[in-house]
């Protein structure tokens, strides 16, 4: 028999080890959840899933599937680059959620006839949750991302309903759901952001990622914070800490995604560039750059540009914005909001825009929140 003391240590020294086992086991489970969408149109998205998917808890397979206006689930954008990272992603073992949106190939936007045809009848509403369910089972997906994006205010019960029926349907098969929601900034925001109720959406899902990027583009604005005008910010620090802010107050911290975008603005054509190609551009334009305060993300200006900007005729000076765009830094002091707020985790549009300083700038953010200055920069 072991003496009294030598008992009493062995206890102490099981405890001491039980509890560190807690809570690694504790850490382990509040990791930051990141979610990589892909966009099977860029070939890069494949390569790039390849080399960084170390960094990822779960793949999103963007723009792959919708459906139309009658209830009827159709693919998007499958094609041989998004059937290699499903192939890809089950080999490692990373849950694969595919999108199912309300766009419209022939009109090429987002249409709310779909929303609204489909969560206003019964009949469409318990097809198209069937089909979802049988897409998640039977291609072995972890389960469905919704990317409804044109919910009217007039549709909004209705369609908190239906996500509440299709997160149960989800739930009987052991699949998940994650919402995406447009941002706002409070209850009283323009009318189309009014179709989407946050906390009854919220209940419904395991997450709810917010699409904290495109706040000013090449002929739009987010509109309702500092009055913005273009060229400006496709998501700056601010506007994210202000819609993060009211988010945590309807939606429960751990279910909320932030968003963050691995492209920007290069307004002399009207477009997104991605962010591999930001350093090229500026080293063929000879540009100047310089740093928001506001919204801690850098521009980049060179000559004088006329341009056709998405519809709208836009001109710059010298002087004036011609690239708007994220540097480490920038996607470090957002990714740290994660912390600071106590986020789910966040997640990014889209893979094969970035390369590995964007994850090496995300991974340093997530890892800390580290003071800030009033510029955002450490």
């Amino acid at each position: 028999m072991q003496p009294a003391s030598t008992r009493g240590i062995r206890r102490f020294l099981r405890g001491l080890l039980g509890g560190c086992a807690l809570a690694l086991a504790s850490a382990v489970q509040a990791a930051p959840f990141v979610l990589a969408y892909t966009d099977g149109q860029v070939e890069t998205s494949y390569s790039n899933l390849k080399a960084f998917h170390r960094n990822l808890s779960a793949v999103g397979l963007g723009s792959t599937y919708g459906l139309t206006v009658t209830g009827q689930l159709h693919q998007e954008g499958m094609n041989d680059t998004t059937r290699q990272i499903i192939a890809f992603a089950k080999s490692r073992s990373l849950p694969l959620y595919p999108t199912v949106s309300d766009y419209n190939q022939d009109i090429a936007a987002f249409d709310p006839a779909i929303s609204h045809s489909i969560v206003n009848s019964k009949a469409l509403s318990a097809s198209s949750i069937e089909q979802l369910v049988t897409l998640a089972r039977d291609n072995g997906f972890a389960g469905i991302n919704l990317d409804f994006e044109q919910v009217e205010p007039r549709n909004a019960k209705a369609f908190s309903a239906y996500v509440k029926a299709l997160g149960q349907a989800l739930h009987a098969q052991g699949r998940k759901l994650i919402i995406s929601v447009p941002p706002k900034l409070d209850d009283q925001q323009p009318e189309y952001l009014q179709g989407y109720d946050y906390r009854a959406l919220a209940a419904a899902v395991d997450y709810f990622q917010l699409m904290t990027y495109d706040q000013v583009g090449p002929g739009w604005s987010s509109g309702g914070f500092h009055g913005e005008v273009w060229p400006g910010p496709g998501s700056g620090l601010d506007w994210q800490q202000a819609l993060l802010a009211y988010a945590v107050t309807r939606v429960p911290a751990g279910k909320l995604l932030s968003g963050l975008a691995a492209y920007g603005q290069d307004y002399s054509i009207g477009n997104r560039v991605h962010w591999s190609a930001y350093e090229e551009i500026i080293a063929e334009h000879n540009a100047v750059t310089h740093l928001d305060a506001p919204s801690a993300t850098p521009y980049a200006t060179w000559g004088s540009v006329n341009s056709f900007a998405d519809g709208v005729e836009w001109s710059a000076e010298r002087a004036q914005p011609v690239l708007w765009y994220d540097d480490a830094q920038s996607i470090r002091s957002k990714a740290a909001l994660v912390g600071r707020l106590g986020l789910g985790g966040t997640s990014v549009w889209a893979m094969g825009y970035e390369d590995a300083s964007f994850w090496s700038a995300l991974q340093a953010g997530l890892a800390k929140a580290p003071a800030l200055l009033p510029s955002g920069r450490e």
